[in-house]
């Protein structure tokens, strides 16, 4: 693109991100566990506005984790060995390990994010970088796989525009222009451009699901109603302790201002108040009962787990009383869960995991895919199990049943590698003795047969 041509597209990206600002804030906001407190007066007293911030339980950053944290890639296999050993080099050297647990909490969080790979100073190492839908804008085209154009904002406050051919450094101004049809403001400066030697815009999306109608809204959106009523009712819970959980005296007469002079001026539990008793009375109220409050909290906690599939003792905090058969099952709606988002967030690890190859002289596989790393629980155990059972009845190899194992591609491969030396190292084993013997001798066996 010309100068002209990649200052307008920046400013049209610029105002579609400026569109996805809001939602996006927002979403961050109850990530964070700090959702504006719209159902709060703004002329409510200070310290109705202190309990109201207390009153705040983030549960929608528990509802994130609890599928984030069961997803880790730690291995790629393909029919090219030595290529995918390559590939996956360049997963370690981009410290992906790490950065694929931010990928995977924008997910949960936002619904979306973005991967970029591009070249770097050496032949043999490319640049894979993690970005949040707050960090880039991106506008797709007819190809739903590789977008037309991203817009980056980098830490430092600079702009990148990257397209099919380049990565283009822009920055920001304050004076405007009109674009050439006079419909857009321009605000945005060509500085340089720099080839990134890939024929597709090197964005790869990852989703949090597949929906061939709606955007994609991730797991905290859908809860956002039900969080909402949980800060509510945890702030009538916090208001009636605050106020109502003590029984309190109600003095009733003429010599009311008299009584709160002694109350001031006295840390005495008695008091003497001097009034005839048809002047003064004195009135008890009950403390208030908390029951109603946290059931009706646990109520809205137990729907916000159907809805987001997390355990409901996760979110209650509540393991009384349950028995391992029962803890299984509650964990199986999260595991199913877990098990679709790994199909879906997968494609988009191989889709730039092939990038990064391409650009250090690896060709894509069009069937490789990353490994994800099993849970070691009771489902786990019960499936190694299995596996033992169909090597045994069966009489399918141990060793083509590895790669099925729980296990880090790198363990198996360990595993492998010690399997060869041990059989090269054993000795031969012993010939039989029949076939020591001379001609006669084993034809004079078989006649005794």
């Amino acid at each position: 693109m010309s100068p002209s041509e990649t200052e307008e597209k920046a400013s049209e990206l610029f105002e579609l991100r400026q569109s996805e600002r809001r939602d996006l804030d927002r979403k961050r906001a109850y990530l964070r566990g700090d959702p504006e407190l719209t159902w709060l007066p703004a002329n409510t007293p200070r310290e109705l506005q202190a309990l109201a911030r207390m009153s705040r339980v983030n549960l929608c950053e528990l509802a994130v984790k609890a599928t984030s944290q069961q997803m880790f890639v730690d291995g790629y296999t393909s029919e090219n060995k030595a290529g995918a050993s390559q590939v996956w080099r360049q997963w370690q050297s981009n410290r992906w390990d790490r950065k694929q647990i931010g990928v995977n909490r924008a997910i949960g969080g936002y619904g979306v994010a973005y991967g970029i790979a591009l070249p770097s100073d050496s032949s043999d190492t490319a640049v894979m970088r993690a970005l949040s839908p707050r960090q880039i804008t991106v506008a797709y085209g007819d190809d739903d796989d590789w977008p037309d154009y991203g817009l980056e904002m980098r830490p430092d406050k600079t702009w990148r525009l990257v397209d099919e051919e380049n990565v283009y450094k822009m920055r920001r101004t304050t004076r405007g222009r009109r674009s050439s049809d006079g419909k857009r403001s321009i605000t945005f400066e060509y500085v340089e451009e720099t080839p990134h030697e890939q024929d597709v815009c090197p964005v790869v999306r990852y989703l949090a699901e597949e929906d061939l109608d709606d955007p994609v809204r991730g797991d905290v959106e859908a809860v956002m109603p039900l969080q909402d009523q949980i800060n509510l009712i945890t702030f009538h819970l916090l208001v009636a302790e605050h106020y109502g959980a003590h029984g309190r005296k109600i003095f009733i007469g003429q010599m009311v201002e008299q009584l709160e002079e002694q109350l001031r001026a006295s840390a005495s539990s008695s008091l003497t108040v001097r009034a005839k008793p048809s002047d003064f009375d004195v009135k008890e109220v009950s403390q208030v009962q908390l029951d109603g409050f946290i059931d009706s909290r646990e109520s809205a906690v137990r729907y916000m787990s159907a809805l987001s599939q997390t355990p409901t003792h996760e979110l209650l905090g509540n393991l009384a009383n349950i028995s391992a058969e029962a803890l299984v099952e509650s964990k199986e709606s999260n595991a199913r869960k877990v098990r679709e988002r790994q199909i879906i967030v997968g494609e988009g690890h191989e889709q730039l995991l092939g990038q990064a190859g391409r650009l250090v002289g690896v060709e894509v596989d069009p069937g490789a895919r990353v490994r994800w790393k099993p849970t070691l629980d009771q489902r786990a155990m019960r499936f190694v199990e299995l596996l033992g059972t169909i090597a045994g009845k069966l009489g399918v190899p141990k060793k083509a049943l590895w790669h099925e194992l729980p296990f880090s591609d790198d363990t198996i491969k360990e595993w492998e590698e010690m399997a060869e030396e041990q059989a090269a190292a054993a000795p031969p084993p012993p010939q039989r003795e029949q076939q020591d013997q001379p001609e006669g001798d084993q034809r004079n066996n078989l006649a005794a047969v």
